[in-house]
């Protein structure tokens, strides 16, 4: 099944929709009501990234998010910090240029 089946503007927004509990439900019946309801990555909001982006420039969810089908309980896979995003930046050969991700003066 493909991220954007439950997220919705994944591939093509700048952040991926949640899905309603009731669409959870569709496939989750034996989790009732302990499906995730709350984000697990957050960023500051001086920090732009856009899911479209990313996705134009071939990268897949589980680059960052891990194998989601494999985790019991949703957890941050790849912290979302500086370093790690330029590390991936660099590994990618991705624009290292600062305003790209950020908003300078805030």
């Amino acid at each position: 099944m493909a991220c954007a089946s439950c997220h919705p503007g994944a591939e093509t927004k700048e952040r991926a929709g949640f899905p309603p509990q009731a669409q959870c439900k569709t496939c989750h019946k034996d989790f009732a009501s302990k499906i995730p309801s709350q984000r697990v990555y957050r960023l500051p909001d001086f920090v732009f990234f856009s899911h479209s982006v990313h996705v134009k420039a071939k990268a897949e969810c589980k680059t960052c998010h891990g194998d989601v089908w494999q985790q019991e309980t949703l957890s941050v896979f790849r912290p979302i910090h500086m370093k790690g995003c330029v590390d991936c930046h660099k590994e990618k050969q991705a624009t290292q240029v600062c305003l790209a991700c950020h908003e300078l003066g805030q």
